[in-house]
């Protein structure tokens, strides 16, 4: 179930996007939110300040909350330090969805993604292009997402731009706090072959991204088979001093 914090910031957030609050004007008191959302002033402080975790709003004593993007400014900076590294090809391929469906996780499903077996997870099967379309796709990803979740995105995820950790934190209110990633090497499974132009068998990586909240929650989960020769992951370590 939703928090209703959570509720009141996607409904927050949706009036920022479609221009009730344009950037720059003031969102309405908490005394009037908390009225006209019926719910306490402390709910509508936290759906606040999920939308000034995104960088959505800012918020000052005495002057009230101001509008300053209509969406997520927070992001993943360019550096080595944070969960952009996971994240940066996102950025720089674009989605084609193949296919939606709901699964329920078996034993084997719930070890690779956590959770437990009979849990309920609405699937977004899709491939990543590169410059080279879909006659060399960077990978196939599986996108697993609490159907809750899945039920407030909506199509959004259809859109070929966009991370799809910031479209679902801009639609629920459900901050990422960190990522848990697993990277193995596997063949590659015969039903992914053609999609991938690649041959059945041949060396991949698979990528597992459990995205996970504050609160030890996980609304989403990708699973991503990279073929061998088209992915490079770099990582640079300091001695600390």
């Amino acid at each position: 179930m939703v928090a209703r914090y959570e509720e009141v910031a996607r409904s927050l957030a949706r009036r920022i996007e479609d221009g009730s609050y344009p950037v720059g004007s003031k969102l309405p008191t908490e005394i009037s939110l908390a009225d006209s959302y019926a719910v306490s002033r402390a709910t509508v402080r936290s759906a606040l300040g999920s939308l000034e975790s995104l960088g959505m709003v800012s918020r000052r004593r005495k002057i009230g909350t101001t509008v300053e993007s209509i969406q997520p400014t927070g992001g993943y900076s360019r550096t080595v330090t944070n969960m952009n590294d996971l994240l940066q090809y996102s950025v720089e391929t674009r989605r084609l969805v193949l296919t939606r469906d709901g699964v329920v996780a078996d034993q084997l499903l719930a070890e690779q993604i956590g959770g437990h077996a009979g849990d309920r997870w609405a699937r977004i099967r899709m491939l990543r292009l590169g410059d080279l379309g879909e006659e060399s796709p960077v990978c196939h990803t599986d996108v697993y997402l609490d159907p809750d979740v899945a039920a407030t995105v909506g199509d959004r995820l259809e859109r070929p731009d966009g991370l799809i950790n910031e479209i679902v934190e801009r639609c629920t209110g459900r901050l990422t706090d960190r990522v848990e990633q697993r990277i193995r090497a596997c063949a590659l499974p015969n039903d992914l072959a053609d999609l991938l132009r690649a041959e059945a068998g041949s060396p991949c990586l698979e990528i597992t991204r459990r995205y996970v909240e504050s609160s030890g929650a996980v609304a989403q989960v990708t699973v991503s088979i990279h073929p061998g020769d088209r992915f490079d992951f770099n990582v640079s370590m300091q001695r600390r001093r």
